[in-house]
């Protein structure tokens, strides 16, 4: 029986740019000031850090605070559990994700290595090229996650589950903004 080894994260992004990134820590260690950032990043085209693998988007053009889970398996492509399948609300294309080790999931504005900031927080995936899927979820829909104050309940699904696995023969969308029907 073979066993598949799966990695699995959550985090809060907080963007005021826009959108939330999950992205490759080597890629873009050479990004220490607002300037070099302005360079890489402010006209992400489709020939940039998306088509080369460095970062997945979770942009839906807006923003706000939301909860990322990462779910990462290099034998087999990773699924959405019952619940989360349940609430899925919209499904990106595959994006290549290519990886050094250290990825982070922060808002874009977050992007790099800046002195004088404290280092987002870093999570370990192994080193090598895969396919990216983003899912967004209505976790709002949800019987008894909305709180009546309009927050969340402790355990509600996150917005965006990102499913990271093998490499099948396929083509990749180079696209920052994640989906089509946004």
């Amino acid at each position: 029986m073979t066993t598949t080894s799966v990695i699995e994260f959550s985090v809060v992004a907080d963007t005021g740019s826009g959108w939330v990134a999950l992205w490759d820590a080597a890629s873009f260690v050479h990004v220490t000031d607002q300037g070099i950032w302005e360079e890489e990043l402010i006209d992400v085209d489709e020939t940039g850090h998306v088509a080369d693998g460095h970062l997945v988007p979770l942009n839906i053009l807006s923003d706000g605070r939301y909860g990322v889970r990462v779910r990462f398996s290099a034998e087999a492509a990773p699924v959405l559990d019952e619940r989360e399948a349940a609430y899925r609300e919209l499904e990106s294309d595959p994006y290549l994700f290519r990886s050094n080790g250290t990825v982070h999931v922060t808002g874009v504005e977050y992007i790099g290595q800046y002195e004088d900031e404290e280092p987002p927080q870093a999570f370990t995936l192994p080193t090598g090229e895969y396919s990216a899927t983003v899912h967004m979820l209505n976790w709002e829909q949800e019987p008894g996650m909305l709180l009546s104050d309009g927050t969340a309940a402790p355990d509600a699904l996150p917005d965006f589950v990102v499913l990271i696995g093998p490499i099948s023969d396929q083509s990749f969308r180079r696209d920052e903004v994640t989906f089509d029907d946004i």
